[in-house]
Order: C-alpha cells, then structure tokens, then sequence
C-alpha cells in the first residue's frame, strides 16, 4: 500500500515533523525532576544573614571537629548545639544553598533535603509507576487508535503540567500535588511509544527505521533545550513555564495528524481509511493510476486480509498464556528485559557519575549524556 500512496512524500514528511516535535516533550518533562528538584550544596544557616559563600570560623572549627569517617550527613546536616559544645545537633535554624549552580528549585523551597530527602526520592519513583503505563497506552492505541491516544495522554499531559504550574504558587499541599501531577505526566509521555507506531504504520519498511530515529533524536534534542532553559532562568518556576508554553500549542495535535490507514483498515472502517488515503495521495501528488490500483484492487484484498486476520485473532490473555507455555518466547522476553534495564542502568549511571563530575554546568552534562548514548 505504502508503494502507491508513496512511502517517504511531503504528507508523511509532515506527519515526522508534527510528531517529531512533539517527542521533544518527554524528555523534557523526565529530566526537568534533576534541574527543577535539583538539590544543590547546602550547610547548616549559622546566623540570621548567613550565605552559602561565606564561611565562618564556627563552621571551619565544626569540620575539623568531625571525625575523619564523617558522611555527609553530618556535614551538611548537623551544627554545634552552642559555641562552646563540640555535641552536634540537627540544624535548627535552616540551611544555606550553592544558588549557582541550579538557582531556586523546589527542593530549596521545600527544604527537602537530609530527613527529607526520602521525598524528593519519592515524587521521581511515583513518576516512574506512571511511566509504566505504556502497558495500558498499548491497549488502548490498538481499541481506540493512535490518533486517539495520542491526543488522550496530550491533553492529560497539559493539564498535570497547568495544575502542577498552578499548585507551585500555592502555600498549602504543594508537594502533594506535585507528586499526583508528577505521576500522570509520566502515564502522559507514553504517547512516545505510540507516535513510534503510528508514524511505522505510514511510512513503507524502507524508512521505518528513520521513524524510530526522528523520535530518539528528538527525545535527545529535549534533553539539550531543557538545559539550556534551564541554565538562562536558574528557577525552576519560570522552566516549567517554559514547558508549558511549548506544550500548549500540542492541544491542537488532533487535527494535525491522521490515523493510521492500517488500523482503520483491521477495524473495517474502509470510508474513513479512504478518505485518509486520499488525502496522502493528493498531498504526495501521486499519479491517478496509483490511485485506482490501490482503491479498486489493493484496497479490497487488505479489506478481505484483515477480517480474516480479525477472526483469527487471539485474546490478550491467550496471548499471554502462549507467551508462558513457550519455552523459547520466555527466552526471548527475559533477554530483551534483561537488556532494556541493563540499558536503563547504564543510563542512569551515567547521568549520576556527570552530575558530580560536572555539577557546576548543566549544559556540558546534557550534552556529554546525549553524545555518550548516540
């Protein structure tokens, strides 16, 4: 089919970019947690108009006092309870934060650092679980459609980020709403999985693989533009702005891209699958009789093929079931998770060893990751 609408035209070409720039987003939303909820260098405050560059005496006596195997709780976390007394004690009267290296983020607002620090751990592991969505996302692009979905977790998406915006300049349940807004925007950056779907089902196999490129490209650029944002605003409030301005416009995604001929095709819904197909043929200005080989006898075998192939289908529980009675698919399944969260692992890492290597530019760890993973 895609021989005659024209596997790589200006339709399909317009579609990469739609959904290329919309694949910016997630990464820019995944990475803005270290930028935004970054945790910069602090100390315990030691009087009323204290800094993070100044360095009293009384704090130059209280590392000295520390015993060699001190960690960094102890450094960061504890002070003298009186001048005379070398007996520590929590900070009781704030910290002071290195504000050059990511200005104001929330975890300075929210002081979620030392005993607090297991929540700033847990709004990034709740993220997670609504990344694990794509599970869902999968099911519901083959019910309902990728165009569908794809719109579905884009105003989901809008919306967590616009609550979330808001919910920061409020004084009470910021944290909370932060981490509720945190987990649907990881269910929302699933459309990544989809877009990859869609813009497969376009395009003929020839070009499939510079599909799945246009998205890590895109996904690695995010990473680049995030930092740089980042960088120039140093507060963590007016970069998810900035996110959300570049996101807004996506509101509209539902009548920028098609839906996939393919699919409509497999759920026997030939009229919308030929308006679709006609309206490639007239943007890749494919020659009329293209257009009545693929209408008049392409058209109907696919037709015939995918109500036979509808019948046939197994349930998603059947499919399970094979899954685990077969020996070399249960192979296949374990080593393919063994490699994706060897992959994560490694891409984790990385990013972790950079941030202390190369904590005082963010811009130079954006792009060491990205030239590290490509």
């Amino acid at each position: 089919m895609c021989y005659f609408l024209g596997s790589f035209g200006i339709y399909q070409i317009s579609v990469f970019l739609i959904l290329g720039l919309l694949a910016v987003v997630p990464s820019m939303v995944s990475f803005s947690y270290d930028l935004n909820v970054g945790t910069p260098d602090h100390r315990c405050r030691l009087f009323e108009n204290d800094t993070y560059d100044k360095e009293p005496i009384l704090y130059k006596k209280f590392l000295d006092s520390l015993p060699r195997d001190a960690n960094i709780y102890d450094k960061k976390c504890t002070m003298f309870i009186n001048n005379s007394s070398l007996t520590r004690k929590v900070c009781d009267n704030g910290w002071v934060f290195d504000m050059k290296q990511y200005g104001e983020t929330l975890s300075t607002e929210l002081l979620l650092i030392c005993d607090r620090f297991h929540l700033r751990a847990l709004t990034q592991n709740i993220y997670s679980a609504g990344a694990a969505g794509s599970l869902i996302t999968g099911l519901l692009s083959d019910r309902w459609g990728r165009r569908k979905t794809i719109y579905l977790l884009v105003i989901i998406l809008i919306i967590a980020l616009n609550t979330m915006q808001l919910s920061l300049y409020s004084k009470d349940h910021k944290l909370l709403v932060f981490t509720i807004c945190r987990f649907f925007q990881g269910f929302a950056i699933t459309f990544h999985s989809v877009s990859l779907v869609l813009l497969s089902e376009l395009t003929g196999p020839s070009r499939r693989v510079l599909a799945a490129n246009t998205l890590a490209y895109s996904f690695a650029l995010g990473q680049i533009i995030l930092a740089v944002i980042a960088r120039q605003l140093k507060d963590y409030k007016l970069t998810y702005w900035a996110l959300n301005i570049y996101v807004l416009p996506f509101v509209s995604i539902y009548i920028l891209i098609p839906e996939s001929p393919r699919w409509l095709i497999q759920q026997g819904r030939i009229r919308e699958a030929r308006k679709v197909l006609e309206r490639i043929f007239i943007i890749n200005r494919r020659p009329l009789h293209d257009r009545l080989e693929l209408f008049y006898s392409r058209l109907p075998i696919d037709v015939i093929a995918a109500r036979e192939a509808g019948q046939n289908t197994p349930s998603y529980l059947n499919v399970l079931k094979r899954l685990c009675r077969s020996k070399l698919m249960r192979k296949r399944c374990l080593l393919l998770i063994g490699a994706w969260a060897v992959a994560l692992l490694v891409y984790i890492d990385k990013i972790l060893i950079l941030s202390k290597i190369l904590k005082n530019n963010l811009f130079i760890l954006k792009v060491s990751v990205v030239h590290y993973l490509h």
